[in-house]
């Protein structure tokens, strides 16, 4: 009986030990996609603006790297270090891994559009860079939602072991005093698996000190508990130094306060929470994710820090801001932006036989708002314009100011049964932001319709003309029909 509870202890352990290790192989080989592709996509820009000093060649090799990878999340494989990664079985990550594969396989297609189009005089701004980037963009971002869900499990883990490690403890405790008979047997037996269980945490030790994240541990009063070695490297520590040390003896004391405000809050509310912080020490940037660390008695007796490097991603997101396709003041594609991204969906269009529509909608009496309120009220309205537009269509749709009180809407995916539904719930959206906004005027728009049929090809300029004159006749039955409202700038008092 003894022994049927010893080795089932055993198994427990080495089952939990089996979760962690395939967790943070996972966590690895993302990063390491990550890692390739951003190493990939920097050599392959310096190349494209003719940096002879580019080898193609190895760059291409460190894609298909990158690919490789992606492929093993779905497939498994041998990992470096010799680790074996099984593939990922949680249906959500297993599809990130699955958007992540058709996303490099168009990424590529990308690539060698760009490369052909290398002895044309180079625009950042084209149609093709800009999906380039989207798509480099949407595979860092997929492959950084896998790593923080795998590294939020990997830290639940942690708490889980710690207590399963002091369940086993307390068990064996108690069947060695109950079996005095059998001392020496069980003590045989708790020697060869207090000797597993080191193994383990040696094994999960050489995990965690692999990572290219910091990864630390601190109490209530931010004194350290555990730093793994990328971290005490980054702090300058031999090992083990760190006994008795506190967050203060390494940071600033503006650095101190913030961190001890988010540990507080850990603490106080049990929560796990995420910041973007940027190191004092050498200017780089980090995800912070901090996580509570909760005993057997469900107290919280520690807090996780794990410091994710985004620094490249920061950076890229600097370049993308470079290509100025966005309006400053409601944050939507300008014109520019909606030229670049509606050409290249009727490419696609062209390619699939499938239809696109086009909405056009003008802003109902700005020219009254911004002469009775002034234009500050008028930057107002379009911003509450913007935002309305947004809430009622999705993150994937191209929605742009292109003028003065003109915006645009190219829907990626919709059918032509559903253009109706589509302007009644845009009508509604207005209506419901009239009622609860605090402004002294009432917001509306004219929208017009139109179609762009492969069969029947038209330019952008000829679809936007078409969308105006639908546009207008909405505007005319405005003013004919008293019944429907307006959206009348209607001032507090006589002006």
């Amino acid at each position: 009986m003894l022994g049927i509870i010893s080795l089932g202890l055993v198994l427990i352990i080495n089952y939990v030990w089996e979760q962690q290790v395939q967790d943070f192989v996972v966590v690895d080989a993302a990063t390491d996609l990550r890692k390739n592709l951003t190493t990939f996509h920097l050599r392959f820009e310096e190349y494209l603006r003719g940096d002879t000093a580019v080898d193609l060649e190895e760059t291409r090799e460190i894609f298909v790297d990158a690919k490789k990878l992606g492929q093993a999340l779905l497939t498994g494989g041998t990992m470096k270090a010799g680790f074996s990664m099984q593939p990922l079985e949680d249906p959500a990550l297993r599809k990130r891994a699955e958007e992540i594969n058709v996303l490099m396989e168009k990424l590529q297609e990308q690539m060698l559009i760009r490369l052909r189009e290398k002895q044309q005089v180079h625009d950042s701004g084209t149609q093709t860079d800009l999906e380039y980037h989207r798509l480099f963009n949407a595979i860092i971002a997929r492959a950084g939602e896998i790593e923080n869900v795998l590294e939020k499990d990997i830290i639940v883990s942690m708490a889980k072991f710690k207590k399963l490690y002091r369940i086993i403890l307390v068990v064996w405790a108690g069947m060695i005093a109950g079996a005095a008979l059998g001392f020496r047997t069980l003590a045989k037996r708790r020697r060869r698996s207090e000797t597993e269980l080191q193994t383990s945490r040696e094994k999960f030790r050489s995990l965690v000190d692999s990572t290219e994240d910091s990864i630390y541990l601190v109490d209530e009063a931010c004194n350290y508990l555990f730093i793994n070695k990328n971290h005490m490297k980054r702090l300058g520590l031999a090992d083990d130094s760190y006994s008795r040390a506190n967050y203060d003896n390494f940071h600033t004391p503006e650095e101190t306060e913030v961190f001890r405000k988010r540990i507080d809050q850990v603490f106080r509310t049990g929560d796990s929470s995420q910041y973007e912080h940027q190191s004092l020490r050498d200017g780089r940037y980090f995800i912070q994710t901090f996580s509570p660390v909760i005993d057997a008695g469900k107290k919280i007796t520690a807090v996780t820090i794990v410091s994710k490097n985004i620094s490249d991603r920061r950076q890229m997101e600097n370049e993308l801001r470079a290509l100025s396709l966005t309006d400053e003041l409601t944050g939507l594609y300008n014109r520019r932006g909606f030229l670049t991204l509606a050409e290249q969906q009727i490419r696609i269009a062209n390619r699939l036989k499938k239809k696109l529509y086009l909405l056009a909608a003008d802003l109902d009496d700005l020219k009254i708002i911004n002469d009775t309120f002034g234009h500050q009220e008028g930057d107002s309205a379009l911003v509450e314009t913007a935002n309305i537009l947004r809430e009622n269509f999705r993150e994937s749709d191209i929605i742009a100011r292109i003028g003065g009180d003109e915006f645009v809407v190219m829907p990626i995916e919709m059918s032509e049964d559903r253009s109706e539904i589509i302007l009644n719930r845009l009508s509604q959206g207005f209506e419901k932001n009239n009622q609860k906004n605090t402004l002294r005027y009432r917001i509306s728009i004219s929208a017009g319709i139109t179609w762009y049929d492969p069969g029947q090809p038209a330019s952008i300029d000829q679809m936007l003309a078409m969308a105006d004159t639908s546009m207008y006749e909405q505007k005319k039955l405005k003013k004919r029909s008293p019944a429907e409202p307006r959206s009348e700038a209607v001032p507090d008092g006589p002006p």
